[in-house]
């Protein structure tokens, strides 16, 4: 009886073990097998019984996974075994020859285990690879003055340091240095950072040493070294050029002064064309990351969307969960959470819509790409300008939000330097809200409005209006508004070159006109006239009532 319940328990052990079992032949093929096998790698017993062992075996592991031919010869390796679907999984076998002959083999499915494995020297050696190109030396530092890990710069600095001290490798020193910052850090466990001159090379390092433990808990620390030689000579080239260069300022202070107007025209042209170089850049690293992320939100609402029908598929084929379930559904709240995911999907779609939009508006503001006359849609630029301004026109503490009337005309594609155009158009609007943040303008409780309005005067030349409901100005500060440095803002606010450029740019790089109709408590309009195409030779025909200035 004992025997017979000794067989039934090891059948059951032979069915029932998660390992797979294999009774393997003299002739290599198998014998029996358990049912192991189709749950790890989908063969029956039935695809096995008689099928040579080695078949299965990846091509690449077949010399490392010959079968014993010994009498009680044990082996043991890895290797990778076919599964039905073709793919191939991570098996760990024991195999064992009995007195008959008879393989018995073993094998464990570490299939994950080994993926965890390669994922994990993958990232240790990206991280090693990271750390060599790295242009400063580092290494770990620990208390007993040996130097542990480095990288390739750390070498290149200071030669290989196999079985040197620290004080030996890099100060070439017999002792230890008297006074050493980075075994300070062992002490204040704080980081330190601080300069160290090279005194073999005079080469000027900046030392950043930083306190961490090791695995075993054991007190390190890392040390960061970055060559900094040539910011030193370029700091005292700096200071020397400094020093020239203030003795031919007081050599010039008197030109430079009768040349001040028109330097500081040219400063402000220039900031405005880093300004556009900058708009533009950051607007296109911008958009990159926003349109993957956009791209994206799409595929994610239809995975999202496959996986809650196929939730609502498992609550219709199982409307009776067990209690582990309910608990959890109603921890996580499913249903809110399953409705809300929705909108959250759509926030962010809405989201990077807002960003993709505000993008091409700093890319249609600064127009880099168009540095030369091309022919553009004046009305695009206003809408960039305004949305670039848009929280300037928005309600603040104290200041109501502004007004922005929209009278657009019907306008043909118009010749011109957009860029500079948007300039214009930006020192304009910002001249407004400032007049209608005034104050005075506030008190009176009028809704602060900003009239745009665009028109074509005829077939060669439009017109854009930009009027406010402000306080006005007087005839003298009307007659002024041009000149440059003329500024009626407060100390600090205002540079006073603003319309100045403004005229510059619309009479003499376009060929139009640049007017302001304003009187004491009226508002301020100003008025744009530029033809819609730029002839050098014979200039466009002026339209009737209107002059050109000569520039």
């Amino acid at each position: 009886m004992d025997d017979k319940i000794t067989v039934f328990n090891l059948e059951d052990f032979f069915n029932l073990s998660a390992d797979l079992f294999c009774i393997i032949t003299l002739d290599g093929c198998c014998q029996q097998v358990n049912p192991a096998w189709e749950q790890v790698l989908g063969w029956k017993p039935e695809n096995l019984i008689g099928r040579p062992w080695l078949e299965l075996v990846h091509p690449e592991d077949i010399v490392t996974s010959q079968l014993p031919t010994e009498p009680q010869q044990n082996l043991h390796w890895d290797n990778r075994y076919l599964h039905k679907d073709g793919s191939y999984r991570w098996l760990s076998w024991s195999l064992s020859t009995s007195q008959q002959g008879l393989i018995y083999a073993i094998g464990k499915d570490i299939n994950q285990q080994s993926r965890q494995i390669e994922a994990l020297q993958t990232e240790r050696q990206s991280l090693y690879n990271l750390l060599n190109q790295l242009p400063a030396f580092l290494y770990l530092q620990p208390n007993n003055y040996e130097v542990g890990f480095y990288n390739k710069r750390f070498q290149e600095v200071f030669g290989d340091p196999t079985g040197k001290r620290c004080y030996e490798a890099i100060a070439g020193l017999k002792q230890p240095c008297p006074i050493c910052p980075t075994f300070r850090v062992f002490d204040s466990n704080t980081p330190q950072l601080w300069e160290w001159v090279d005194s073999k090379t005079g080469n000027v390092y900046q030392i950043y040493d930083y306190p961490f433990k090791n695995m075993n808990g054991e007190p390190m620390v890392v040390e960061m070294g970055l060559d900094i030689t040539a910011v030193k000579k370029a700091e005292a080239a700096l200071r020397q050029r400094e020093k020239e260069l203030t003795q031919k300022n007081q050599q010039l202070q008197k030109a430079l002064t009768q040349l001040k107007k028109t330097q500081a025209q040219l400063i402000q042209t220039e900031k405005m064309s880093s300004l556009g170089q900058l708009v533009a850049g950051v607007a296109h690293e911008i958009n990159n990351p926003v349109n993957f992320i956009n791209g994206n939100i799409t595929h994610a609402k239809e995975y999202i969307q496959q996986l809650l029908e196929l939730l609502q598929l498992y609550q219709k084929e199982y409307p009776d969960p067990t209690q582990v379930i309910q608990s959890a559904r109603s921890a996580i709240e499913l249903e809110f959470l399953t409705e809300d995911l929705k909108k959250l999907l759509d926030s962010m779609k809405m989201g990077c819509d807002r960003i993709r939009d505000l993008v091409l508006s700093l890319r249609n503001f600064s127009r880099l790409d168009e540095a030369e006359m091309k022919t553009v849609d004046i009305h695009s630029g206003i809408e960039s300008t305004l949305l670039i301004l848009q929280k300037r026109l928005k309600a603040r503490a104290n200041h109501p939000s502004i007004e922005i009337i929209k009278e657009y005309g019907q306008l043909p594609l118009v010749e011109c330097y957009a860029g500079q155009l948007n300039q214009v158009l930006m020192n304009i609007i910002i001249n407004a809200i400032d007049a209608l943040e005034n104050p005075s303008v506030i008190a009176r409780r009028n809704r602060p409005q900003i009239v745009i309005r665009t028109k074509l005067l005829n077939s060669n030349w439009v017109a854009i209006e930009i009027a406010d409901n402000a306080l006005g100005m007087s005839q003298e500060v009307k007659q002024r508004l041009f000149e440059p440095f003329f500024t009626t803002k407060p100390a600090g606010k205002g540079t006073g070159l603003g319309m100045s450029i403004s005229y510059q740019i619309i009479t003499g790089k376009h060929q139009g006109r640049l007017d302001c109709i304003s009187s004491p408590g009226e508002g301020a309009k100003f008025i744009i006239e530029i033809p819609i195409q730029q002839v050098k030779s014979v200039q466009a025909k002026i339209p009737e009532g209107h002059n050109i200035p000569d520039t």
